[in-house]
């Protein structure tokens, strides 16, 4: 069967590479300018091709899919302002290491800046939240197709190693519609980047080991994170030393019984004459981006406490303000080879966190039991249902928030846009994670996240396998729950912005099936029926909670919990 692509080189370029390298998810925003990429990405059947109008869901949908499969999805445009609306996922990619590949259509550059629609200076206008830039040339002769095959491969090459967005512009003259036939040019050479094992040097193994094997009290912290069986597997694995802590968070998806997985509960159990003894001489931090605005405040008021501190991924993090080593390693091998130490200390540095930790348990199960209806009820009905074997997607700010203060739920993936933490694309991110998932997903959303990525749900052939939760208390209550809004004149109507709205009617506009539940009964029934097995198509439940009581109970948890005694 005969194969016709676009005729301009560089979208031939384009098109091999990404065969090459084993890249075939391509999102498609429809456009004129970027209409040779159109035209030869849907032509070949080695790319898996979706078309989103809407350029800021496409983004969104590309990172959620990256974020499940573990490689690079393709983004491509028209140009102008549409380059632009990528901007959010692109910075959410960037700061969670998710590897997308934008591929922006332009005008010629003789023509940027000359009065021609649709153009500017598309090489710059995300500087900060791109791994690299590249552009393309027009092939006019061998060195430009030698030139462009090397942009090409380095782009994608790049994305792959850093696991980050990279920009790969590509100007093209009229006409923009003319095709080729094609097949696969065998004869172009293929750039491989090889990965060390990033095991630790000789010289730095010796003196960590040695510090290792000197320090009482050892925590480890791990923040958002893929999930990795041999990073768990190697945690379990120190947790029996009685001089190590293990701390994670939900994003972390690491779970053993023991691991200190609730922290902003756990911490409520500390009292500040007994810090001292839950600071630890040596930290060590995996993973990026960590919620816990209590343990940050913790850790940064005792961080002269901290004689070590050791962050172990690709990247150099200083978010305690007490870094002393930066460990540029596979965070599994590097706790294997660390831990090897011996020493001969005794601590109680493990039993301490373990004993506050289910101390804390044990408090938060008495307070739920007489909780009253409010958005603490609501996710520990929630959380209570979801089945093993799903997939979560967290919205940002409170339920994020109110996520953390349950137990982590072994055999559930817990995934959340915390790179940057807006709420501009989590619905958008959940669909594109849907699409390549082969779990049930459920997103739970707050009700303005969800109205302000209502595009989100617009792409025609939503996953089945993607069930959704809206918890509507009438606008942005983390502002009622975080010190400072809440004593406002000007709080309600434009930081917390109250807006007594159900979602109802946007549902029903994309043809989606709704449900709504306003107490337990109700929401037991919908929650029941939301995660049975034998439920098909994409659903959203709209849960309806107080606005003004939720924070107070809240606040009256934390209260019950740190007033043990």
């Amino acid at each position: 069967m005969s194969i016709k692509i676009s005729d301009i080189g560089s979208v031939r370029t384009l098109v091999e590479t990404a065969i090459q390298k084993g890249v075939c998810d391509v999102v498609l925003s429809p456009g004129s300018r970027n209409a040779p990429l159109i035209i030869s990405f849907t032509a070949i059947d080695a790319f898996d091709c979706i078309s989103v109008v809407d350029e800021r869901t496409a983004g969104f949908m590309a990172l959620g899919m990256a974020q499940q499969t573990g490689k690079p999805a393709i983004l491509s445009c028209t140009s102008g302002s549409a380059l632009l609306n990528y901007g959010p996922a692109i910075a959410e990619a960037y700061h969670q290491r998710i590897p997308l590949i934008v591929i922006a259509a332009d005008r010629p550059k003789e023509w940027i800046g000359q009065g021609e629609g649709q153009s500017i200076d598309q090489l710059n206008v995300l500087q900060g939240v791109l791994q690299e830039t590249y552009e393309l040339v027009k092939e006019s002769g061998e060195d430009d197709v030698w030139y462009n095959r090397r942009q090409a491969q380095f782009a994608f090459e790049t994305a792959i190693k850093r696991s980050r967005p990279v920009l790969i512009n590509v100007p093209m003259a009229e006409p923009l519609y003319r095709t080729t036939l094609w097949s696969m040019n065998e004869s172009s050479i293929s750039s491989q980047c090889v990965n060390s094992d990033q095991f630790i040097g000789d010289d730095l193994l010796a003196n960590l080991k040695e510090k290792w094997a000197s320090c009482s009290k050892i925590m480890i912290l791990v923040a958002q994170h893929q999930p990795d069986s041999n990073l768990t597997q190697q945690l379990k694995i120190v947790y029996e030393d009685p001089r190590v802590a293990v701390l994670t968070e939900t994003s972390a998806n690491l779970y053993h019984f023991g691991f200190v997985s609730c922290i902003d509960r756990t911490l409520e159990m500390v009292k500040i004459s007994d810090q001292s003894m839950f600071v630890p001489d040596l930290l060590i931090t995996i993973g990026s981006n960590l919620i816990s605005k209590k343990l940050k405040a913790f850790l940064r008021a005792n961080k002269d406490g901290i004689n070590e501190h050791w962050h172990i991924g690709p990247e150099m993090l200083d978010t305690f303000q007490s870094l002393t080593h930066w460990i540029d390693a596979d965070p599994a091998k590097a706790i294997a080879q660390v831990r090897l130490a011996t020493t001969e200390i005794e601590s109680d540095f493990s039993v301490r966190w373990k004993g506050a930790f289910f101390k804390a348990e044990q408090r938060h199960m008495e307070f739920l039991q007489t909780a009253p209806y409010s958005d603490l009820k609501v996710f520990e009905q929630i959380l209570e249902l979801l089945p093993v074997g799903w997939s979560l997607q967290m919205g940002n700010s409170s339920v994020v928030r109110y996520i953390q203060l349950f137990n982590q739920l072994q055999g559930v993936s817990y995934f959340g846009n915390r790179g940057v933490s807006g709420i501009e694309g989590c619905t958008s991110t959940a669909v594109g994670a849907a699409l390549k998932s082969d779990k049930p997903v459920l997103f739970i959303s707050g009700d303005h996240a969800f109205r302000y990525d209502a595009n989100g749900l617009s792409f025609e052939s939503l996953p089945d396998n993607l069930k959704v939760i809206v918890i509507n208390n009438d606008g942005g209550n983390i502002f009622r729950i975080i010190d400072g809004p809440q004593n406002q004149a000007s709080g309600e109507e434009f930081i917390e912005h109250t807006q007594h709205k159900s979602v109802q009617k946007l549902v029903e506009y994309h043809g989606v099936e709704y449900r709504f539940a306003d107490d337990l009964i109700s929401l037991d029934k919908e929650l029941l029926e939301l995660v049975d097995s034998t439920s098909e198509n994409c659903r959203v439940l709209e849960v309806f909670t107080p606005r003004e009581k939720s924070p107070d109970i809240l606040k009256s948890y934390f209260n019950f919990i740190s007033n043990e005694n």
